[in-house]
């Protein structure tokens, strides 16, 4: 079992560190259009994560409480669309 780690840990070792092929280094001298692929790439990660808890928190989403969705009591407006 040992074997066999020992070989994977040591093919593992022969590539390039993490730290020569990680894309968010410090500043900005990659270039201007890299810097702008890394803004978008972080912008495109919140914009999953808002629309994630949209889905899950928003009207009628799984997680949110039904509470929310019932109008309030004693609510005096029609809501059949009536003239007011």
């Amino acid at each position: 079992m040992f074997g066999v780690l020992d070989a994977f840990a040591a093919a593992a070792g022969n590539g390039p560190n993490w730290r020569e092929t990680w894309p968010f280094g410090p500043g900005y001298s990659e270039g201007f259009l890299s810097t702008i692929l890394k803004f978008g790439l972080i912008a495109v990660f919140f914009l999953a994560i808002g629309l994630f808890l949209r889905f899950l928190f928003g009207p009628g989403g799984w997680m949110r409480d039904k509470e929310f969705d019932l109008p309030p009591p004693g609510d005096p407006t029609p809501r059949e669309g009536g003239q007011t």
